[in-house]
């Protein structure tokens, strides 16, 4: 995503990498058991979930890549699994369980080591760059919760609650292309429409199917934290793949998003 929108208006790229995903899952809906929408008020509620998470989460996340290294936005980011937790237990009422909690605290712990740096903040990194990806990981903890587990709780089917998440956001994402893009100098590489059609396959479709399954088969406070194996890998392939440096302080963050992962795992 960080390759994609750097020669490319964040605006195209995310409706670009929702439409993908919508291109995916409606064949993939019509070929299994089909859509089934059981009252209007779930749908409301799952299509104001995506609004929330592939809009507003995903608009500060790329938001914030452009400000700050991938390996330290991503990891601000991915305090999702604390904020998941607390909304679960505050919101759906499910028990509070000490291992969930204790790793989602490793999880922001470890995001914390990774984006703090002994010598100060990293030249590349801009004042609101973190701000915007920490503001992200509280509206992604939130979306991916509540409102998902709320609509398959009461009778929603995954792939018709996925179809309404990706809706949503595809629409917004729409109407924000159509009055803050600039289609006059817009620029439309192959690369970054390639990148968005990717991670709209990987994460808006790939995604959101083992999300959804997974939600139906355990507590949204156990597999919150799971989450943070995000920071693992995105924190190996910003190395592999970006050529970025991090410093020793981030291998100990990564360490103990790893241990959170592996806590709540066992538990």
């Amino acid at each position: 995503m960080k390759v994609g929108i750097a020669n490319m208006p964040l605006c195209l790229f995310g409706f670009i990498r929702a439409v993908s995903g919508l291109i995916f899952v409606i064949p993939f809906g019509l070929l299994g058991s089909g859509f089934q929408f059981p009252a209007p008020a779930l749908a409301v509620i799952a299509f104001a979930g995506g609004l929330l998470d592939s809009f507003v989460g995903t608009l500060l996340y790329l938001s914030a890549l452009k400000k700050s290294p991938a390996h330290e936005a991503l990891p601000l980011a991915n305090t999702a699994p604390f904020w998941g937790v607390l909304a679960a237990v505050a919101f759906l009422g499910e028990t509070p369980r000490f291992a969930a909690f204790a790793a989602a605290v490793l999880v922001v712990l470890g995001a914390y080591f990774l984006v703090k740096r002994s010598g100060g903040t990293s030249r590349r990194t801009t004042t609101w760059g973190p701000w915007m990806a920490l503001a992200a990981g509280v509206v992604w903890g939130v979306a991916e919760t509540v409102p998902v587990k709320y609509c398959l709780a009461r009778g929603m089917d995954p792939v018709s609650s996925q179809l309404l998440v990706i809706g949503g956001a595809g629409f917004v994402w729409g109407v924000y292309t159509l009055f803050c893009g600039k289609p006059g100098k817009a620029s439309f590489p192959r690369r970054g429409i390639g990148i968005a059609v990717l991670t709209g396959f990987t994460n808006l479709f790939l995604g959101w199917i083992l999300w959804l399954a997974a939600l139906e088969r355990a507590p949204a406070s156990l597999l919150s934290p799971v989450r943070g194996s995000v920071a693992l890998f995105g924190f190996l392939f910003s190395i592999l793949l970006l050529k970025e440096r991090p410093s020793v302080r981030s291998a100990i963050g990564v360490l103990l998003v790893v241990g959170g992962v592996v806590l709540v795992s066992i538990a």
